[in-house]
């Protein structure tokens, strides 16, 4: 879905994109051919059901793998609990530009010829950065496993960081600062973001502000990398046919001898409650107006996330959500309407749709268009149909994405690196399923409110450009 072996490092949302695809035709599936949801469940685990082990090194590496002896490939990862979550004012960007200078060398492997190694054997490789962690991983065939096994241990330890580098890698991280937050849409996701987090590192985009960007230095970087590149910081993941015994050793052999760093400090910065509306407002050149919302709202920790994942399904999952059919099909005042809430975050998350609107649509009719939507659903319960069908959408979804040998390996790194427990995968069904239309309309009555609430207007002016919606987070190599 997205090149692994290319030059243009970061370029963001990509693995986002590919994740709406994915939704999407797994979104489709019950609804051209529906089935009771437990027939789909069966079905979908009769083949293979993923069986996560854990094993925990003297280091304090940690190692997930599952063994499906299904699979064509192996995805070796290894998840960094760092992001953009951890950086500190005035170094915003660190996270990421650290990323890239992991592909810039070690003695062993100098500049380009790790890429030069997977590349030959047919493989991919390619990492990201996101608020939460950063990830590299190698898709080989299962016996190339260890030539991943020495790249990342090698870079874990043994990083060049050479001034030469640092320098190229930061005028290319530059450019991409540019180039992708030139993009009006994405400017004012930006803005929404800064706007709804005063005090929280969500604030800040994961590649950062560009004059902190200038401003990192070698020293800044080699303090980080010492900081959180570490054993007891790093989770590894392996997905594929393995034997698990022999893949403890042989990790062991590579890693278990690197010492462990210092114990990170923690990330303290606590985003106070929001008591009253904000707003942001965007003159830009723009093909289209548009208007985005976004309300705070808990994370996995809550027993609310699971309405909540369901009521951004009923909204804005696909063609047949409330937001398209209302704002784009029956009486059109908009060429788009979507919106997401991704509950696996380690800190707050936020809840938010937005609209492109048709040319002469201003911001302020979107927003009430969408205000109107929110109190027909805090007045009266959704269907039974809806929501089933919004049930179907998201547990296939799930399921469908552990059937993916990478799939099932980033979901399992995404889990470790901001610590929701391996139970998460066999309890998750069930408790979408138990998810009532009154437990919908609840959580709407108490997260979507005005004094919760954050606005972004972007009014089009001079030459347009094409848009490109995306929270400010993951960034792909």
């Amino acid at each position: 879905m997205f090149h692994m072996m290319n030059s243009l490092r970061s370029t963001p949302v990509l693995l986002r994109q590919f994740s709406k695809i994915f939704f999407f035709l797994a979104a489709l599936f019950p609804l051209l051919f529906p089935i009771p949801i437990a027939q789909a469940d069966t079905a979908a685990h009769k083949e293979f059901r993923p069986s996560p082990v854990l094993h925990v090194y003297p280091n304090g590496l940690r190692l997930i793998y599952v063994d499906n002896p299904y699979s064509p490939i192996v995805t070796f990862q290894i998840w960094y609990r760092v992001g953009s979550l951890y950086e500190k004012r005035g170094k915003t960007g660190i996270s990421h530009f650290l990323e890239h200078m992991m592909f810039t060398g070690t003695p062993r492997y100098p500049h380009g010829v790790l890429d030069q190694r997977i590349n030959a054997i047919g493989g991919e490789s390619n990492a990201f950065t996101d608020y939460d962690f950063t990830a590299y991983f190698e898709n080989t065939a299962p016996h190339y496993l260890p030539l991943a096994m020495n790249i990342e241990s090698d870079r874990m330890f043994n990083l060049a960081l050479s001034t030469s580098q640092l320098e190229r890698e930061r005028r290319i991280v530059l450019e991409e600062r540019r180039n992708d937050y030139d993009d009006p849409a994405q400017k004012l996701v930006e803005q929404v973001y800064a706007k709804a987090f005063r005090v929280h590192p969500y604030h800040n985009p994961v590649i950062g502000w560009e004059p902190d960007i200038k401003h990192l230095t070698q020293s800044d970087l080699r303090n980080y990398y010492r900081t959180y590149y570490m054993p007891n910081n790093a989770t590894i993941i392996v997905v594929g046919p393995v034997n698990g015994q022999d893949l403890v050793r042989k990790v062991g052999e590579k890693f278990g001898a690197l010492p462990p760093g210092p114990t990170p400090p923690p990330v303290t910065s606590d985003e106070p409650v929001q008591h009253g509306l904000r707003f942001t407002i965007l003159h830009k050149p723009a093909m289209l107006p548009v208007t985005m919302m976004a309300f705070h709202v808990p994370n996995f920790k809550s027993p609310d996330s699971y309405a909540l994942t369901l009521l951004s399904t009923l909204l804005s999952g696909g063609r047949s959500s409330i937001l398209f059919q209302k704002m784009v099909y029956k009486n059109p005042v908009a060429v788009d309407a979507e919106g997401d809430y991704e509950p696996m975050t380690k800190g707050p998350a936020l809840f938010y749709f937005y609209a492109q609107g048709l040319p002469k649509i201003s911001p302020p009719v979107l927003r009430h268009k969408f205000e109107d939507i929110i109190k027909n659903l805090k007045k009266a319960p959704v269907t039974l149909t809806a929501l089933d069908r919004a049930k179907k959408q998201v547990i296939s979804g799930f399921l469908m994405g552990q059937e993916s040998t990478f799939g099932l390996g980033m979901l399992l790194g995404e889990m470790a690196s901001i610590g929701i427990p391996l139970d998460y995968l066999d309890t998750y069904v069930d408790r979408i399923r138990s998810v009532t239309a009154q437990d919908v309309q609840r959580v709407a009555q108490t997260y979507l409110k005005n004094s919760n609430e954050t606005v972004g207007y972007l009014y089009p002016s001079g030459v347009p450009k094409k848009p490109s919606f995306s929270r400010p987070n993951r960034i792909v190599r």
